[in-house]
């Protein structure tokens, strides 16, 4: 007969750990010593444990394995499988999670780094009105995402005619008079006057702008944007005004996925109250 002292051995399993498998009948000894009362095995019982063992090893809980002791399916190798199978997509499921968690860890140091007290100085330009031609999505009536607009616009962009700058493309932003709602349009700068079928012409007025850039993956845009809002602008003692602000992507743009890609933000801004004295 075998001791828990030999079991241990054996399997590199503690002591602790027996006894607790016997406390719950999961594992229990052969026989117990008659005048020691030592907890004695049998080899014919270690398949049954080196069974167990494998199963808690590959994260089956010691709920799910009693109930296959008790049931009598610890051996039922099709049984084993499924429970098997169903674990590793739990861990499929796992992966997926903790790398979404890796990702936002990331963007989150990524966030704080540039917040660090250094911000972003923006460049202040004066614009003329210019039109641009392209594929519209509203947030409030259409369905999918601006990222798949531009999907289906890339497709399509060939249609427009007369671009004055045709390796400079634009996503503009208008705001409705209702506050949760805008409208955003892909496309290029024209004065084409023809607009093709399902396509929309946007006229974007005059306006005093401030233009950051973001540098990095199009997955950190909305951080860019919560960093003007909520501390480039005031930092740099700039109001906000309600308009079409547009991003710009220029031959810096070199992909959606690609750390070194760069874009420009264009935002209304307000003329100072000194300026607008020397007008």
């Amino acid at each position: 007969m075998l001791t828990v002292g030999h079991i241990a051995r054996l399997f590199g399993v503690t002591s602790k750990t027996l006894r607790y498998y016997d406390s719950i009948g999961l594992f229990t000894p052969s026989r117990i010593g008659e005048t020691n009362h030592y907890r004695l095995y049998s080899s014919d019982q270690l398949p049954e444990l080196r069974r167990i063992l494998l199963l808690r090893s590959m994260g089956l809980s010691i709920e799910v394995i009693l109930e296959l002791k008790r049931a009598g399916t610890l051996d039922d190798d099709d049984k084993i499988i499924r429970l098997l199978q169903e674990r590793a997509n739990d861990i499929q499921e796992e992966i997926v999670s903790s790398q979404k968690q890796f990702f936002a860890i990331q963007q989150m140091v990524k966030y704080m780094t540039l917040t660090g007290g250094i911000p972003m100085e923006p460049k202040i330009v004066e614009k003329e009105a210019f039109t641009v031609v392209g594929m519209a999505w509203n947030s409030k009536s259409d369905e999918g995402d601006i990222p798949g607009l531009w999907q289906r616009f890339m497709s399509r962009e060939h249609e427009i005619h007369g671009k004055l700058q045709p390796l400079v493309s634009y996503g503009i932003c208008v705001p409705s008079d209702n506050e949760e709602e805008f409208t955003y349009v892909a496309g290029f700068k024209t004065n084409e006057e023809s607009i093709p079928q399902g396509m929309k012409k946007i006229i974007v007025p005059a306006q005093r702008y401030a233009i950051f850039t973001h540098k990095g993956n199009i997955g950190g845009l909305s951080e860019t944007y919560e960093l003007i809002y909520s501390k480039w602008l005031q930092l740099q003692g700039l109001e906000l005004v309600k308009g079409i602000d547009f991003e710009r992507y220029d031959e810096r743009f070199t992909g959606t996925e690609e750390e070194n890609s760069e874009l420009d933000i264009y935002i209304p801004i307000a003329v100072s109250t000194g300026e607008e004295g020397k007008k």
